[in-house]
């Protein structure tokens, strides 16, 4: 497959994110005076965005959409106030992007999030670093399933070709019309239906999975 570069998604799939989502959500719900949500409804909204967690949240209240704007800057104000509080990177993931750097491969991250809290999220668990490239959602004038997102990660990265590592649809979506493998980790959040080539329950799998082996080479 020639693919030079690996583009992960980050909610869901390198950092779980749910609980710290919830939390700045609720701390802007709670300023307006609208009930809260919990991490089961977060869960399933997050690989859509937060414009989509908080509509469907002022949708549950009752409340009139016009207030989404209102609500969505609140809640992204709490969340860069720390956006490492209450997250924590998957088990092993930290390590699998070392050992991919070291053999070469180039590493993007693609995501929906805000960049105003990815970066700092990033620093936060030690991930600043890791990437050759981080497209946050609001940077661009498209995002995730738009293919373009994702094209445009793996140009910033400096590579020519990639597999997608993600958890949503958006991931999926946004792979196969970029014409990109897509492997889809079973612990994300939005995993339910998905139909990615291949599925792996760990990051220590990643690497003996047969189509990342065929991607980006047998000898890893």
């Amino acid at each position: 497959m020639n693919v030079d570069t690996v583009v992960f998604d980050l909610d869901g799939t390198v950092v779980d994110t749910v609980t710290g989502i919830t939390h700045a959500v609720n701390t802007a719900l709670r300023s307006f005076g609208l009930p809260e949500v919990e991490d089961d409804e977060t869960r399933r909204y997050v690989g859509l965005g937060g414009k989509a967690l908080v509509r469907a949240a002022l949708q549950k209240a009752g409340a009139p959409e016009e207030l989404a704007p209102a609500v969505q800057e609140a809640y992204l104000t709490a969340y860069a106030d720390d956006p490492g509080h209450l997250a924590r990177a998957y088990p092993g993931a930290e390590e699998l992007l070392q050992r991919l750097r070291a053999r070469g491969v180039r590493l993007a991250l693609c995501t929906n999030k805000s960049g105003r809290i990815t970066g700092g999220m990033l620093d936060a668990l030690g991930l600043g670093e890791a990437f050759d490239a981080v497209v946050s959602g609001d940077e661009l004038p498209y995002r995730k399933p738009d293919p373009r997102h994702l094209l445009d990660s793996v140009r910033r990265a400096g590579g020519t070709a990639a597999l997608m590592v993600g958890d949503s649809i958006s991931d999926v979506q946004a792979a196969r019309a970029a014409g990109a493998p897509v492997v889809c980790v079973s612990f994300g959040y939005g995993t339910a239906g998905l139909e990615p080539d291949s599925w792996i329950d760990s990051f220590d799998d990643f690497e003996s999975d047969v189509l990342v082996r065929e991607a980006l080479g047998r000898d890893l």
